[in-house]
This record gives structure tokens, C-alpha cells and sequence, in this order.
């Protein structure tokens, strides 16, 4: 515990001493400490101790038990009080404008900091707090994921520490920076700063120093994508084309509904184009599953004869068909599908042709509606 305490004490003082104005402030009083001693040394024949003893006590105000004993040894002691003055008058306003702007705050901030990350494991390390990364670090720690920020803006790496987020001030393609969020560590790194470029650069620092983590990268053009694929990324997100989906998703919200159906497996195919045919879009399919609290959904999109098709032929591998027949067996053939339509009156024909088919169960019904009704079990 003593040498933990040592060590952390020693790395808060090393980060403080690191702030540009803490470090000038320091050498400063050190080069008036070593000035006063070699004069008083020189000028009056002290020994180097007793020379250095008198320089503190003349610079710090208490005064001289041994004053100088020459001219030369006062008129130093006369500029030394002047220098030194004028010397402490100055670091106290630096380091005070240090304290306001929280560049010293901020490296204690980053010193207790780096104690935590040093113990932390399979966290997520987000490269970038801006408005995504902000986003991000918010939505993982409500789920309860260890974040760690890094970020070279001092006032981002303040905002996360304010969010309750651990940071690092430092620039995301550097490889110390980057081990100092523990990113070999992690279990998943987000690359979402404002430069395809860096997020490249910063991709391939983190496959070279984890290359078992998760990296999901956001471009901001096509060539980005690719790059960052080739640079190791698991997912890239191409930002301007995931709002549109978000967006086009929440204008075609008033035009869904969602059907209960029960069917055999072999019936899905009759399913789907019966939909499609009467203009409407299958988005997913939701597995009701008693008595689980929630429904297994995948997503789908199933609009035209070719995603049939391609339906079809991912049907007719053996374990993909065994898996859709163990979870038809689970649900008892009974699941729903999230639909789009693109006029309000496609919808009553496919809930009629659904229920001509004898597939129709109900129209919007929720999973729990669905258990109690059709199982008589309550979720």
C-alpha cells in the first residue's frame, strides 16, 4: 500500500511539474537558487551549504542570521531581493492563470486517472469527445462499460471528466498517449475524431498494440471507409450515410405496423411475397418465445423478388436452416414482422391477404399481448 501511495504521489507531482507554466515557474526559482548560491560562495567564501541556506531564507522573506559581510556580498544581496521579487510576483500570476484556465487541475485530473486505467481491463477506449464521441461514452456508461476518453483539447478531456468519464489529454495517433488509456487492455476502441486521416492513423497504432480489440471507426467519406477497412477497423460507420438511414427510418415510422403471424417454416417464402406484392417491406422478424420477457428479433429487408431469392439460398445452408427450425419450434411457429408500406391503404390489403392465408394472429400487438393471448402465459 506504501509503495502504491509513493508511486501515485510521484506520478501526480511528475504531471503537475509537466503543465508548461508549473515547469517554467520551477525552473525559474530553481536558476535564482543556483545563482544566489554560486554569488554567495563566490563573493563572500561561503561554504556551498551555508551559501544555499542563505539564498532560501533572503528569497523567501525570513531574512539572514549571517549577512553578507562585503560590499560586493550586499550589493548582491540588493539585486537577488529584486530579482527575486519581481521573480515570485511573476510565477504566483502564472501560476494562478494556470489554475483558472485548469491546466494543473486538469493534470491531477489525469494523474488519479491514470492510477484507475492502470487497473482497468476490457474497457472501451473512445479516440475523439466530440458530439459522437460524447454520444457514445454516454450510452456505454448507462449500460454499465468502463469508458476511457482521449482527446488532445484540454476543455474535452475537462467536459468528460465533468461527464463522470476517466480521459486522456494527448493526440490519438501517438502510441503513448494511446498506452496510457490502457488501449492494449481494452476490449474495444471507438475511432470517432473529425479526420478520417487520424482515425486511419490511429486504427492501425491500436490492431499493432491490441490486436484482439474491437475497433469501430466513423468515415466521413467512402475512400475513409475503405482505408479504414484495409487499416483493420471491424466496423466502419460512414457518418452523413448513417443519419440518413436514422432519418429515413423515422420519416417511414407513421407508414409501419406490425403483424403477429403463425406459420411453418416452409410458409415463410409464400409469406414474404404476399407482402411485397401488395407493396410493403419486411424489416425484421421477432421470435415470441415464452417465457422470455422480450422477443428474439432479427433484422430483414426483404422489398423485391431478388430478396426473396437471396432469402431462399441462405435457407438452403444446413445450419442457418436448422437454427430458423429450432427457433420455429421454440415459438411455435408464432412470430411478427415489422412492415413499411408506402401508401396508407397497403396496409389493409396485406393484413387481409395475412389473414385469407390463415397466418393472421393480430396487428400490432406486443410481445407480452402476444404470450397471454396466444400461450395464456403472462411475460
Amino acid at each position: 500500500m506504501k509503495v502504491r501511495t509513493f508511486r501515485y504521489l510521484w506520478h501526480l507531482l511528475r504531471d503537475v511539474i509537466s503543465v508548461p507554466t508549473v515547469k517554467y515557474a520551477v525552473a525559474y526559482v530553481a536558476a535564482l537558487l543556483c545563482l544566489g548560491t554560486l554569488g554567495y560562495w563566490t563573493l563572500e567564501g561561503r561554504s556551498p551549504i551555508d551559501a544555499f541556506y542563505t539564498t532560501v531564507l533572503i528569497l523567501t522573506g525570513v531574512g539572514c542570521a549571517n549577512p553578507p559581510m562585503t560590499p560586493a556580498g550586499e550589493i548582491f544581496t540588493v539585486g537577488l531581493l529584486a530579482v527575486g521579487l519581481g521573480a515570485l510576483i511573476h510565477i504566483i500570476s502564472r501560476v494562478f492563470a494556470a489554475l483558472l484556465r485548469g491546466d494543473v487541475l486538469l493534470r491531477i485530473k489525469e494523474s488519479d486517472a491514470m492510477a484507475r486505467i492502470e487497473r482497468m481491463r476490457d474497457h472501451v477506449v473512445i479516440c475523439g469527445y466530440g458530439k459522437k464521441g460524447r454520444e457514445i461514452a454516454r450510452n456505454l456508461g448507462e449500460h454499465g462499460f468502463e469508458v476511457v476518453v482521449v482527446d488532445k483539447d484540454p476543455e474535452k478531456c475537462d467536459r468528460a471528466f465533468r461527464d463522470g468519464h476517466l480521459a486522456v489529454q494527448g493526440d490519438v495517433t501517438s502510441e503513448e498517449t494511446l498506452l496510457k488509456a490502457g488501449v492494449e487492455r481494452a476490449q474495444a476502441v471507438a475511432l470517432v475524431t473529425d479526420s478520417d486521416e487520424t482515425n486511419v492513423f490511429a486504427c492501425v497504432l491500436v490492431r499493432d498494440l491490441n490486436p484482439n480489440a474491437w475497433i469501430v471507426a466513423a468515415a466521413r467519406s467512402k475512400t475513409g471507409a475503405r482505408t479504414l477497412q484495409r487499416a483493420g477497423a471491424d466496423e466502419v460507420v460512414r457518418v452523413y450515410e448513417a443519419a440518413g438511414i436514422v432519418i429515413a427510418n423515422r420519416l417511414m415510422d407513421p407508414l409501419s405496423f406490425l403483424v403477429t403471424v403463425r406459420h411453418p417454416l416452409e410458409d415463410t417464402f409464400r409469406e414474404f411475397r404476399e407482402i411485397i406484392r401488395h407493396g410493403g417491406i419486411v424489416v425484421d422478424v421477432r421470435y415470441h418465445i415464452p417465457p422470455l420477457p422480450e422477443p428474439l428479433v432479427k433484422d430483414l429487408w426483404v422489398e423485391d423478388e431478388s430478396d426473396v431469392k437471396r432469402r431462399l439460398e441462405m435457407h438452403e445452408d444446413s445450419e442457418t436452416r436448422e437454427a430458423l427450425e429450432r427457433l420455429h419450434r421454440m415459438s411455435d411457429d408464432v412470430h411478427s414482422h415489422r412492415i413499411i408500406v408506402r401508401r396508407e391503404e397497403d396496409k389493409e390489403k396485406i393484413v387481409e391477404a395475412l389473414r385469407r392465408l390463415g397466418f393472421l394472429i393480430g396487428v400490432d400487438m406486443t410481445h407480452k399481448e402476444v404470450l397471454k393471448e396466444v400461450f395464456g402465459v403472462e411475460a
